[in-house]
């Protein structure tokens, strides 16, 4: 009885849109982007090399280029998300945090146990974890229903003039506000892009993409070619702003991981146009992309946990700076790559686990009851007022 209960939901049944095998790659490289990131700024190599020195600057200059990758994250949220809102993903996610949250810590109990002084810490994936972005993410959850109303109600004018506009404000604005000592740092209260609101913005930017998803390729080449321009030209002009800080020793702690920036914010949008019109036609290739792109949340909870992090990553690849330039770059990609694919590895186990166990389906139970019981209480609030 429970089972037909919970394949009847009516939540569950709706009209499955055409897959964006493009934007699922696209996931795919912002996640290695963002192990890159780890590996270049909690992995040694950008603090171990002599600050100014050819090495350092081009690190920075990677790192750059690397942080977008969160930025893209965040805005392939609203591309493929303003059309749906299940509360049941939401729970789905929290199980996957739980189960890494502690997995993690229990496994480092048993092998390192120095390591771990309190294991009941990690029983909690929200809010006392070290999922920044999860935790954010949660929040931002609950304000989907009202932002998705808005973004299918909006013109693309009116859309693309808010959207310019917050960019100007939140973005631009907020950058200005960190070389002029007059104004304070952080005007708005962005933290460098690791809020929630921050996370709105991206969903507002990818959503007005996933709506308006008309980008002509009049020549494939010529788009590609100005991307890639406009990339690393932000990037570069990033990396010598930066350097004239360092130069006038001031501090660009902060400025080195600053999601909010307008270039890391550019660079994300070049991405997600030169991602979303890919034609990928060969089905192997489909098959492919798809796997990989839903293991790409597991590949970010298992490799940045603070545990994983601490111990293994942080300050285990300075003897990257034994290679220059070009060479130092392909072997930063071959580790994420190797990173990549194992914690995909150990994520598809995890699917198959969950799927043994059928959490989906007790998930989709749980957004059954909660969704019933809300039904209740705006009926018994209506009938009050």
């Amino acid at each position: 009885m429970k089972s037909k209960l919970i394949c009847n939901l009516p939540s569950i049944k709706e009209k499955k849109k055409q897959r964006n095998f493009g934007i699922d790659f696209a996931r795919i490289l912002s996640m290695l982007f963002i192990i890159n990131h780890h590996i270049i700024y909690h992995g040694g190599p950008l603090f171990k090399s002599n600050i100014l020195s050819g090495k350092n600057n081009f690190l920075l200059f990677l790192n750059v280029i690397f942080c977008s990758g969160v930025n893209t994250f965040g805005m392939i949220s609203g591309y493929v998300g303003f059309n749906t809102h299940k509360y049941s993903n939401l729970i789905y996610l929290l199980f996957q945090t739980a189960f890494y949250n502690y997995g993690i810590a229990l496994y480092f109990k048993k092998t390192k146990p120095n390591i771990v002084k309190d294991l009941n810490h990690f029983l909690y994936p929200l809010f006392i974890s070290d999922y920044w972005y999860f935790n954010e993410y949660f929040i931002l959850y609950f304000f989907l229903p009202l932002l998705n109303a808005g973004i299918k109600n909006l013109s693309k004018r009116e859309m693309g003039t808010f959207n310019l506009t917050i960019f100007f404000l939140f973005s631009c604005f907020n950058q200005i506000s960190h070389y002029l000592t007059r104004l304070r740092k952080d005007f708005f209260h962005i933290f460098n892009g690791s809020t929630y609101m921050w996370l709105i913005i991206l969903y507002l930017f990818g959503s007005y993409f996933g709506r308006f998803n008309n980008i002509s390729y009049y020549s494939k080449f010529f788009n590609y070619l100005i991307c890639f321009t406009i990339i690393n030209l932000l990037a570069f002009l990033r990396c010598r702003i930066i350097i004239y800080k360092e130069e006038h020793k001031s501090n660009v702690d902060l400025m080195r991981v600053e999601y909010s920036s307008p270039s890391s914010v550019l660079i994300s949008l070049c991405l997600i146009i030169l991602n979303c019109k890919l034609d990928i036609q060969n089905k192997y290739l489909q098959k492919i992309i798809q796997l990989f792109s839903t293991l790409t949340f597991g590949v970010y909870l298992i490799h940045n946990h603070v545990l994983v992090r601490n111990n293994i990553i942080r300050n285990n690849y300075a003897w990257l700076l034994e290679y220059f330039s070009f060479k130092l770059l392909i072997i930063v990609i071959f580790q994420s790559i190797k990173i990549f694919i194992l914690c995909s590895f150990i994520d598809y186990l995890r699917f198959l686990l969950f799927k043994l166990f059928k959490i989906r389906q007790i998930c989709n139970f749980i957004s059954y009851l909660f969704h019933k019981i809300n039904n209740i209480i705006i009926h018994l609030f209506e009938f009050i007022y």
